[in-house]
């Protein structure tokens, strides 16, 4: 890669984080927002009640320390522990936060404390975002429900449709994660193929993530896998996991990474080739960059999520390849993978200020694989595409 495609990270900079921390979030409009989502469904709802921790920490900014939260025309009130107590206060001081135990030495049972309190507050018709509670939680906030008289109502997903379309604040963190993703990764590559040829599949990820991190992200961005480093045949693999091969002359080296600022996270791919191209890539890296460029340019407010998978999947197939077997598409924000959700099946459309990747690729077993990955904003009458880093395959061959 020519050593004129290396992002500048000072474009996205901050000085000292100013331009950042004054996008602070207005999370009692999003709460505000939320409670209005659900009574869209009933307007008999007193109250919504979220348990997912994505959830809570989108509406309150509390990471940790809130497991449920209530949001009504009283306000927001938060149940947590004696431990998290002053922290999640500090963070959320516009929120009425609660223990359900005198001691914290004592047995906290949540679902009943929770119910208890919305009856004596009158919330007596409470709508739930069940999309992300286990049926035995929900099962036992019901039945502690009943007992209190409280009417619960399933809304499921109802977050997930308010959290796909980002403010400004969210636009403004995942466009740092992607330029600081990139720097690190046009600094791995600017010293050659020698500096990769014999290095394992693991020692680039150590790089990447610690080069992340000295850029100034609070870690790699895929929590419970980690960053994806495929080389030679392996990666052939879609979803591989990196380990001790060491990477070869002549063959293609596949890394989908990412850096998590703030909680907030970027995703991309590039395929790169070490030394030369190898031949199954001569025809193959020009279709993924077709279905990769068809794709993105159907992106704009209105456009059907499904079309714009068909667009990619048949500019594969239609070359010869097999289909990829994962959606094209998808959000990212307070999880690498959220809505919206760009699949051959999607009914959905999509809209302004959404973030969706476009993630095409072709995969031969045996021999080595392909995937470009990039994320865009949807815009009225296109789309933003976040980052600098090319996908031209002459600058994917690292000499």
């Amino acid at each position: 890669m020519s050593l004129d495609t290396k992002p500048n990270i000072s474009q996205t900079s901050t000085s000292s984080g100013e331009q950042l921390l004054a996008l602070t979030p207005n999370f009692a409009k999003r709460r505000q927002l939320a409670l209005q989502s659900a009574r869209k469904v009933s307007d008999k709802i007193d109250a919504l009640i979220v348990s997912d921790h994505h959830d809570i920490h989108y509406l309150t900014g509390v990471h940790e320390g809130i497991f449920w939260l209530v949001l009504s025309d009283q306000g927001a009130m938060g149940i947590s522990r004696h431990m998290l107590l002053a922290e999640v206060r500090s963070v959320a001081p516009d929120c009425e936060i609660l223990l359900p135990t005198t001691l914290s030495t004592e047995s906290a049972q949540m679902e009943r404390f929770l119910m208890t309190e919305a009856a004596k507050r009158g919330l007596n018709n409470c709508a739930i975002d069940s999309s992300r509670l286990s049926a035995s939680s929900y099962l036992l906030l019901a039945q502690h429900a009943t007992a209190a008289g409280v009417t619960l109502q399933a809304l499921p997903n109802l977050l997930a449709g308010l959290r796909a379309v980002k403010d400004e604040s969210e636009i403004a963190l995942t466009r740092r994660c992607v330029a600081i993703a990139e720097a690190a990764l046009a600094e791995l590559i600017s010293g050659g193929a020698s500096k990769l040829i014999g290095r394992t599949e693991r020692d680039i990820v150590n790089q990447l993530d610690a080069r992340m991190r000295a850029l100034g992200a609070d870690r790699q961005a895929f929590p419970g896998t980690d960053i994806i480093v495929a080389s030679g045949p392996n990666s052939a693999s879609a979803h591989h996991t990196s380990g001790q091969r060491r990477i070869a002359a002549g063959e293609a080296l596949l890394i989908d990474w990412g850096a998590e600022l703030s909680s907030y996270r970027s995703d991309s791919t590039r395929t790169l080739f070490i030394g030369e191209l190898p031949d199954f890539a001569v025809k193959a890296y020009p279709v993924v960059q077709e279905a990769l460029d068809r794709a993105a340019n159907a992106v704009r407010a209105g456009a059907s999520m499904g079309e714009i998978d068909k667009l990619a999947r048949e500019t594969v197939t239609s070359a010869g390849y097999e289909e990829f077997h994962y959606g094209v598409g998808h959000g990212v924000g307070l999880e690498i993978h959220e809505a919206p959700w760009l699949r051959s099946r999607s009914t959905e459309f999509l809209q302004t200020n959404m973030l969706t990747t476009i993630e095409p690729g072709i995969y031969l077993p045996g021999i080595g694989g392909i995937r470009l990955e990039k994320i865009y904003r949807v815009t009225d009458s296109g789309h933003e595409t976040l980052g600098t880093l090319t996908t031209n395959l002459e600058d994917m061959i690292i000499s």
